[in-house]
């Protein structure tokens, strides 16, 4: 039984690590994106990124009954999420072929020093919180704005909005 916390009267259970861990690194990320458009900042906001969708679909995976373990000190990769997620959990992810692009990049800022452009990083940051919005709520019944700051989501959806207004982004 989780431990429940007494919030302004009401009691609320208690938020497990993997997705707490998975606000605060989607919350710097955004953080980094819109503080500057220097390699530095979008290096660490693509990095972030993709390491809150890998923490919120092993939450999934973990609040689905499966283990998120390989071995007593290994976590199951992304890939192996998205087996456990799509072929144990019937869970579809259509934004998967968006979020593969995400994590070779940040594969690419890791390991090999790449140093994405202002309009990758637009293309993946803008990707990832789209697809942590849908599941977060989707598949959790988590909203993101109860979580991270509404001025950094706002950002965000709103452009969205504006492109599609005028078309861009097609």
């Amino acid at each position: 039984m989780a431990v429940k916390k007494r919030v302004g009267g009401r009691v609320n259970r208690a938020m497990s690590p993997l997705l707490r861990s998975a606000m605060e690194t989607l919350e710097h990320g955004l953080w980094h994106f819109f503080r500057s458009d220097t390699a530095t900042d979008m290096k660490f906001a693509i990095l972030h990124v993709d390491q809150a969708v890998e923490l919120v679909m092993k939450e999934k995976v973990r609040s689905g009954g499966k283990s998120i373990y390989k071995n007593p000190k290994e976590t199951i990769s992304i890939w192996g999420a998205y087996d456990i997620l799509e072929k144990e959990l019937q869970c579809v992810i259509p934004e998967k072929p968006d979020l593969e692009l995400l994590h070779e990049e940040r594969n690419s800022v890791q390991h090999k020093y790449a140093n994405p452009s202002p309009e990758d990083a637009n293309f993946h940051v803008t990707n990832g919180v789209d697809f942590l919005h849908r599941f977060l709520n989707d598949e959790l019944g988590v909203d993101l704005y109860d979580h991270v700051a509404a001025d950094f989501l706002d950002r965000i959806f709103e452009a969205e909005d504006e492109e599609a207004e005028n078309g861009e982004g097609l």
